[in-house]
């Protein structure tokens, strides 16, 4: 999938579900033909995949996520499919008739806000208002280097389709993993003065207040210090591109009603000032690399100042709050 530079384009670069239709190309996605995926069984194509995920690594089990959106612009929810994966080469060969060495199950992983996954086996074509939201499945990457994935869904009252898509595949993550430590970041809180309200949440413009004020009263660098676990959201609402931002923010403003007795919540807004392209500091010092700025992220930090779990892009209440229950309440 073609990169979107902060520096060259001024917004983050963000996996798009809805918008990419014009990007299909140069993302590898599907055409009109068909194709047996290299098992003999001719699959006719029947809708666009884009890959989610915004960091993936090699040798590391990684959560691989993409989003299906048919030709009509429906998007394709609920039930499982099938992922297939091959690798194409480096950056100078690749070879687009590689067999598939990889292949895993997805599940239906709706956005919060979404409807949750219905008991029905098969995914099935819904309008964008209906339901949002990607497959994922864990995967591990052998090698790093261009990787195609092929999808195929048994869709309810349409049949087996396939699509396909490339994506890249890095030697190291790039954005802070799991058990790094976690940078100590002085992000704005509500606290801080003379500073636009819109630098907190974006949301707040046209002298609205700021949402969700318990994730604006301390820093990433105050939970560290203390030896508080914390949640910390990346996300700018008004400015996400695709539309995740605002409901894992409120998803994780939600959960921070209930356990704030055993972590700091914390959301940083990406853009300090989006009109200048001014991005915060503290989402450079933890997204910025390469050029290159992806949101929404959650991070746990853990007691011990590491990063204890993250998730890009999308992420659950049914991923993150179990994480949260297995923390100690403070005394």
């Amino acid at each position: 999938m073609p990169s979107r530079s902060v520096r060259r384009r001024a917004v983050p670069r963000i996996a798009l579900l809805a918008a990419l239709l014009l990007l299909v190309a140069g993302c590898g996605g599907s055409g009109s033909g068909g194709g047996d995926g290299g098992d003999g069984q001719q699959v006719a194509e029947g809708f666009n995949v884009f890959v989610a995920s915004f960091d993936l690594a090699a040798g590391t089990q990684r959560r691989f996520m993409a989003g299906l959106q048919l030709l009509d612009n429906r998007l394709v929810a609920d039930g499982t499919v099938t992922m297939r994966f091959a690798w194409l080469g480096d950056q100078q060969r690749q070879d687009a008739s590689a067999a598939p060495t990889i292949t895993v199950t997805g599940r239906y992983l709706p956005v919060p806000g979404s409807p949750p996954p219905s008991d029905q086996a098969r995914p099935r074509p819904v309008q964008p208002t209906q339901s949002r939201g990607v497959y994922e499945a864990p995967v591990t990457f052998d090698r790093p280097g261009f990787w195609g994935v092929e999808v195929r869904a048994d869709l309810d009252g349409v049949g087996l389709r396939r699509g396909t898509s490339q994506f890249q595949v890095h030697p190291d993550s790039l954005v802070v993993d799991v058990g790094d430590k976690a940078p100590a970041s002085r992000n704005l809180t509500l606290a801080d003065k003379g500073v636009p309200k819109t630098a907190l949440d974006s949301r707040a413009q046209g002298g609205r207040p700021v949402p969700n004020p318990q994730l604006h009263r301390t820093t990433i660098a105050a939970a560290i210090a203390a030896h508080r676990p914390a949640v910390v959201v990346f996300a700018t609402p008004v400015y996400c591109t695709s539309q995740f931002c605002g409901p894992v923010t409120d998803m994780v403003a939600d959960l921070a009603k209930r356990y704030s007795d055993r972590a700091d919540f914390i959301h940083v807004e990406i853009w300090r000032d989006f009109d200048k392209k001014e991005i915060a500091r503290a989402a450079r010092q933890w997204l910025l690399r390469e050029g290159n700025l992806n949101e929404p992220w959650v991070f746990l930090i853990g007691a011990d100042g590491r990063v204890a779990a993250r998730f890009d892009n999308v992420c659950t209440r049914g991923e993150l709050e179990p994480l949260l229950q297995r923390l100690p309440e403070r005394t």
